[in-house]
């Protein structure tokens, strides 16, 4: 996970033992490097304000494209939710077969 102070806590209380505080564009990509160079990471949780901060264009290539680790954005936590980036849309893009369809 990668997010604000309040996100990072949130979820460190939640049992995510991998999280990362970024609060400006060098912490932001510095967490991001670190995550990508992990073999052994799945799933990166990151929020929208975090993505916003990055700069660095393989690094912004690589939220928006990688299917390992798989980036999966949520609002910080004064944004509206949007319905765009549901769960189903981002396993579609990652894998791209919808897996509901027939259930």
């Amino acid at each position: 996970m990668i997010g604000n102070r309040l996100m990072s806590l949130g979820f460190k209380l939640g049992g995510i033992a991998s999280s990362y505080e970024a609060y400006d564009q060098a912490t932001a990509e510095a967490a991001l490097k670190s995550v990508l160079d992990d073999k052994e990471t799945g799933i990166v949780i990151i929020t929208s304000g975090v993505k916003k901060l990055v700069k660095d264009r393989k690094l912004q290539e690589a939220i928006s494209s990688s299917i390992l680790p798989l980036f999966v954005e949520i609002p910080e936590e004064n944004e509206p939710v949007g319905e765009e980036d549901t769960l189903r849309s981002l396993i579609m893009r990652a894998i791209g077969i919808d897996i509901t369809k027939n259930v």
